[in-house]
């Protein structure tokens, strides 16, 4: 149970840690913690593999770093304040991220039989053609550029909507926000372990190679070197810059968001054309990544609203404690 700040803090039996960790539980730590079990049950289940003891190490990892931060502060062995706040944050927020990087070695691991081909009999059964194929006719320096250019801001856009409102907002917008992310990463690496692929750049041939320069550059040196390869369905391209749209949507009523929600959808959109510009997902990918953003965004106001009393409750402790001091209310 949730102690005031006041309380007398006497020795933790690790019984009353535990024991006070799950009545603090957010929806979100569950999300979070299930997601990890999984991800390492997953690898568990693959064949021997340099691959799959790289993934098995990876996702211990994450889960410990976890669990270690969800009992530190959701089974109050640290006391309320800042350093209960930012452990927190960062135990829960960060390992989600990086299980991005497992999945290299992940979804090789598990030996995939991949499924580009029905991907593209789906495309074809609803458009006729797959985007990838009909965009060869702007395959132009010019036209390029402009792709790659918004394809490669969906990293700094991730970082301009995520990092700030994980250290500095709070309340009923950070808890929304934080659920929506949660979910997209979750269920869309989730995806990928379940509709292996490499997308049409790799399964399919074109009349021509893309015709880019710096950026088109920089797009091909991340995918390289950070990309997961098999990461295609749902496509998060287009499910986190569609979440983002949404939420500063859904907040055009404060700052920054008043003014910002219009740029958001723009680069939203881009990034969404951009995706199978650049021959990296089908058109059923895509369809996939906007019904993961509207499903994350309806379920995350939900939860939010569901979980609003704990921030004014002393029974439980609040989801997101803050960690900077309290501002004045946006208006």
């Amino acid at each position: 149970m949730h102690r005031p700040p006041s309380a007398t803090r006497t020795a933790i039996s690790p019984a009353a840690v535990l024991a006070t960790t799950m009545a603090n539980l957010s929806v979100h730590d569950r999300i979070a913690l299930a997601f990890h079990v999984f991800m390492l049950g997953r690898v568990m289940v693959a064949p021997q593999s340099a691959d799959a003891d790289i993934a098995f190490r990876f996702g211990l990892g994450l889960l410990l770093v976890s669990v270690v931060s969800v009992l530190l502060a959701r089974g109050e062995v640290l006391r309320p304040g800042k350093t209960r706040s930012l452990v927190y944050r960062v135990g829960i927020f960060f390992p989600v991220v990086l299980s991005y990087f497992q999945l290299r070695y992940l979804l090789p691991a598990l030996q995939p039989v991949l499924v580009d081909g029905t991907l593209r009999e789906l495309d074809e059964a609803l458009l006729g053609i797959t985007p990838a194929l009909w965009f060869n006719r702007f395959n132009t320096p010019v036209v390029v550029e402009w792709v790659a250019f918004f394809y490669y801001s969906y990293f700094y856009l991730m970082a301009a909507m995520l990092l700030p409102a994980l250290f500095l907002d709070r309340g009923q917008r950070l808890r929304e926000l934080m659920v929506g992310a949660v979910c997209v990463a979750t269920i869309g690496h989730v995806g990928y372990t379940l509709v292996p692929g490499v997308g049409p750049h790799a399964a399919m041939e074109f009349p021509e190679p893309i015709h880019g320069g710096f950026f088109w550059q920089q797009v091909l040196l991340t995918v390289e070197s950070a990309g997961a390869q098999m990461d295609i369905f749902p496509s998060l391209h287009t499910a986190y810059p569609t979440l983002y749209a949404l939420h500063a949507f859904g907040w055009r009523h404060t700052r920054p968001f008043r003014w910002a929600w219009p740029i958001v959808a723009f680069f939203a959109l881009n990034m969404i054309v951009a995706t199978m510009f650049l021959r990296w997902h089908w058109f059923v990918d895509v369809l996939a990544g906007l019904a993961l953003a509207i499903f994350a965004r309806t379920f995350a106001v939900y939860v939010a609203r569901r979980e609003a009393w704990r921030d004014e409750s002393h029974e439980r402790q609040p989801v997101w404690e803050p960690l900077m001091e309290k501002r004045a209310e946006r208006s």
